[in-house]
């Protein structure tokens, strides 16, 4: 079987998929991982094929410069529409930066199927055209809003449409497929999980297994501290795109670890820690490093709420205080606090003492650690990739035969 993967130029979109296409490789199938040039050596660096299709483009620029608004003046009554539809577009803009590239090589690879992150649209666009299944990988968010779909509703919008009318083919509005990471204790209530839900679910859960780019064992991870460890993280889209404030909110959170009889683990991308300048007495920068090598060892763990950082941190079993302000990974943190596995903060009640406090509570409270423990438990008793890899090969069998190709000679 060949499986291809696709998604945009993110980490966070790609690092979830990796283990289920090592588990598809091992499995004996054929895998490529297609994105733009940006990725490249991100790809490369896991261990799987890479492709590359089409072109970057600026999203953060062109996010700033408003490129992506719609043209209509928003109606004040629904304002989150007119959020919606601006995320939307960005993605109808990333989608035509790769679709051509994809397609053709999907025409000349000839996959039986295409895995996709859910809003990297280049995905369903080109298993239609190709005539084979699709399936959304969802990238761990206890939620997702379907932004192709207007208002959130059962109608998609024009543009999303227009993907496919230039291929001349019928919009292909739902995979044959979810695969969800996210455990069942965070996850948000069925009815709300996708939104809009579709109209045909097979929502499969797999288990999250954490993988955040390589990296070695380092000397101070086979050791015990004299000290409880705590990781301080921002992951690396958020410390790509600081603002002053999120620099702000940081150095309250190293002023607050810096009061505690604790070792900090540091794992930051070298834009941020070049930021920080001086660190507190008690720092152990982790450079480089991957998430899931650092937390072993560690009492608690402070970050921005992502979806990958908070199952990453839970599936090491890590009590967590997640401290965000936007509202996917609100969600991943207030769930995550839901459970009783750690703590969820707004920057606007994040003061030096309020965060010195939680975290001492997140070290040194037993309920913490329990709770971390059951969310621990609950990730490890979903099914793994591997298991999740005949679901799709019976997807295949299934799926009617895709047209023979006549070579000419």
């Amino acid at each position: 079987m060949r499986i291809l993967f696709t998604t945009f130029a993110e980490r966070p979109h790609y690092f979830p998929m990796v283990p289920f296409a090592w588990a598809c490789r091992a499995a004996g199938h054929d895998v490529r991982m297609a994105s733009t040039p940006g990725l490249q050596s991100v790809i490369a660096e896991s261990g799987l094929p890479a492709v590359s299709v089409g072109h970057d483009i600026d999203l953060e620029g062109m996010l700033k410069r408003g490129e992506f608004a719609p043209k209509s003046a928003p109606d004040p009554a629904k304002a989150w529409v007119h959020v919606l539809e601006n995320l939307a577009n960005m993605q109808f803009a990333m989608c035509e930066a790769m679709v051509d590239d994809l397609i053709d090589f999907g025409r000349a690879w000839r996959p039986d199927v295409v895995v996709h992150d859910p809003v990297t649209f280049a995905g369903p666009v080109t298993a239609q055209v190709l005539d084979v299944p699709s399936v959304a990988f969802l990238f761990g968010s206890p939620g997702l809003l379907r932004v192709e779909m207007k208002e959130l509703g059962d109608e998609p919008w024009p543009a999303y449409l227009a993907l496919f009318e230039r291929f001349g083919v019928d919009a292909r509005v739902d995979p044959a497929m979810w695969i969800d990471p996210c455990p069942p204790t965070m996850r948000l209530p069925e009815e709300v999980a996708i939104r809009p839900a579709p109209k045909s679910v097979d929502r499969r859960p797999v288990r999250f297994v954490p993988y955040n780019g390589p990296a070695a064992v380092q000397p101070w991870q086979r050791s015990a501290s004299g000290r409880p460890r705590v990781c301080v993280t921002w992951g690396t889209t958020a410390s790509r795109m600081l603002g002053q404030s999120v620099l702000d909110l940081v150095q309250r959170v190293l002023k607050a670890l810096g009061e505690l009889d604790v070792e900090l683990v540091l794992a930051f991308t070298p834009q941020l820690r070049d930021m920080l300048g001086d660190l507190p007495a008690n720092t152990l920068v982790a450079e480089p490093f991957a998430l899931h090598l650092a937390l072993p060892g560690c009492a608690a763990i402070v970050h921005q709420g992502g979806a990958g950082t908070t199952l990453t941190s839970a599936a090491c079993g890590v009590p967590q205080l997640g401290i965000t302000e936007i509202p996917e990974p609100k969600i991943s943190a207030q769930q995550m606090a839901a459970t009783g596995a750690g703590q969820h903060l707004f920057p606007a009640d994040a003061d030096v003492a309020t965060i010195r406090d939680t975290v001492a509570a997140l070290v040194g409270e037993e309920q913490y650690r329990a709770a971390a423990r059951r969310l621990q438990a609950d990730i490890a008793a979903q099914p793994s990739p591997v298991a999740l890899v005949g679901a799709v090969e019976d997807l295949v069998t299934a799926a009617p035969a895709p047209p023979a190709v006549t070579v000419s000679t």
